[in-house]
């Protein structure tokens, strides 16, 4: 399928199977129970059996187990006669929502339902649970709370408190994007452990030398390009191509971080380093889905422009989701992009660029 055939399609392809989610809503996604039946057991013996809904006493980091699931895995706790109401179908509909700038759907996160009595030891190391409650004897008002590493690390939890219904749909309309941005950052920090562990240091040296940057690039990354200010690295895998560029030019003007020039610049960058399959052709932007534009401050307070959308090869079919982050370095006057993207026809995609996009977080260049 050529990548040209975009936004149109997709949006029918979700028209058609909207009655087919909401069947997957009251079955497929309940509860996966051999995989995470599987991940407990050993953690049944290593963890205390004491009290559930995301209450009491943390312990040390350093005495839990390890999380089990895979990334994106949250484990939703509640009643299920609320799970089926409109309280479970605003939260599902939440954590369902489709992965920003994706040409194929997928979900922001697997979501899985529990029934709170059913919480017990081998369920608790999973890596992200969220527990929800509504009981107006208990509660005046809806409040989302979070914690950390209560039965596992590196675990994140979620709670959320209502004394009704509607205080619980108001609270979370007005949370969503921040529970999002916390079970979203989670999972970074835990593939930025991982690969900080695991790097290839050989790749990150040439890139401090190329660019003058450090940056943390995963093991499995080890084909290279080097050009004045321009790296491209690749594990050059043709089932999953795995790439991260990082590339400078001068800064000029304010100017030079609105969508159109950032975009105008990576066009003639790729145009000019990523050559396609057959001659004459060449990587860049594809206009015709609206890429997602965000300004914003990172971790270590430095201004940096996000750009999540789709690239395409001119003259070929070749295609797939980019994200990129365009930083301001202002001690060497110049733009800095780091930017991640995959080729994978028909391969979930999720979880790779999820795991980059840590990856091109981790630049410094202070």
């Amino acid at each position: 399928m050529q990548l040209a055939v975009c936004c149109l399609v997709s949006t029918q392809i979700k028209i058609i199977n909207v009655e087919l989610e909401k069947k997957k809503y009251m079955k497929s996604f309940f509860f996966n129970w051999r995989n995470l039946l599987f991940m407990g057991l050993v953690s049944l013996l290593l963890i205390s059996c004491g009290g559930g809904n995301g209450k009491g006493k943390r312990r040390s980091s350093s005495l839990l187990p390890s999380v089990t699931g895979t990334a994106f895995d949250v484990l939703v706790v509640g009643s299920q006669a609320y799970w089926k109401d409109t309280v479970g179908r605003a939260l599902f509909d939440v954590l369902n929502q489709d992965m920003p700038g994706f040409f194929q759907s997928e979900p922001l996160f697997n979501i899985i339902f529990l029934k709170e009595p059913d919480f017990n030891g081998v369920m608790r190391p999973v890596r992200n649970i969220i527990f929800f409650d509504i009981d107006d004897a208990v509660y005046t008002q809806g409040k989302i709370s979070y914690f950390k590493d209560r039965w596992a690390s590196p675990q994140s939890i979620v709670r959320i408190a209502a004394p009704n219904k509607e205080e619980f749909l108001k609270v979370l309309s007005e949370k969503k994007d921040e529970m999002i941005s916390y079970l979203v950052d989670a999972e970074r920090k835990r593939s930025t452990s991982f690969y900080t562990k695991y790097s290839n240091r050989t790749l990150a040296n040439k890139l401090k030398k190329a660019l003058d940057v450090d940056m943390v690039v995963p093991s499995h990354i080890d084909k290279s390009r080097i050009e004045k200010d321009f790296i491209w690295m690749s594990n050059a895998n043709i089932d999953m191509t795995q790439n991260i560029v990082v590339y400078a030019y001068p800064y000029n003007r304010k100017d030079d971080f609105k969508l159109k020039n950032l975009l105008a610049k990576r066009d003639s960058v790729m145009k000019k380093y990523i050559a396609g399959p057959t001659d004459g052709s060449y990587m860049t932007t594809e206009y015709r889905c609206d890429p997602y534009y965000r300004e914003m401050t990172d971790e270590k307070g430095r201004y940096v422009v996000e750009i999540r959308g789709l690239w395409r090869v001119e003259g070929d079919v070749m295609g797939g989701p980019f994200v990129s982050r365009s930083y301001y370095d202002e001690k060497r006057g110049r733009v800095l992009t780091t930017e991640t993207y995959l080729y994978g026809p028909n391969k979930k995609k999720r979880n790779i660029i999820r795991q980059l996009e840590a990856m091109i977080r981790t630049v410094d260049f202070d």
